[in-house]
């Protein structure tokens, strides 16, 4: 019978799998994210966006990235940090883009938190400011 793996094993796991998934999107491979995320998932946009959305199940992750596509002539989301706290897993980024039809660049440091349940990503935050997606992800452990 295989062991049930401690607390500690769950949280590298469920980093690792979200470090492998951003390395992985960033060369264009969106199926091993899609892998991790359960079917039923949420993202939500940061509620200050422009027009702040929510996505649902798989297509709506695919609409959330493709709505940036339109949006920017070129887009990068470029993590810097991975912080755990219980069954969340915030990642520090860069978001950089320029402009469709203005050609402004635009470049942000913003937050993503992955709640993730028995292995699959069940929900997606973004926050404007990283220190208010760790002290959600605190105040919901």
């Amino acid at each position: 019978m295989a062991e049930t793996p401690s607390a500690e094993e769950l949280i590298r796991q469920n980093v690792e799998a979200i470090t492998h998934a951003y390395a992985e999107a960033g060369k264009g491979n969106l199926d091993v994210m899609l892998d991790i995320v359960h079917p039923d998932v949420v993202l939500r946009d940061r509620p200050e966006s422009p027009d702040p959305r929510t996505y649902h199940g798989h297509a709506g992750v695919r609409q959330a990235l493709e709505s940036s596509d339109e949006s920017f002539e070129s887009f990068g989301l470029y993590p810097e940090e991975f912080i755990a706290e219980g069954n969340h897993v915030i990642v520090v980024l860069t978001m950089r883009g320029t402009g469709r039809g203005s050609g402004v660049p635009v470049e942000e440091r913003i937050a993503h938190q992955w709640l993730i349940r028995d292995g699959k990503v069940v929900a997606l935050q973004v926050y404007s400011d990283p220190v208010d997606a760790l002290r959600d992800a605190r105040e919901a452990t």
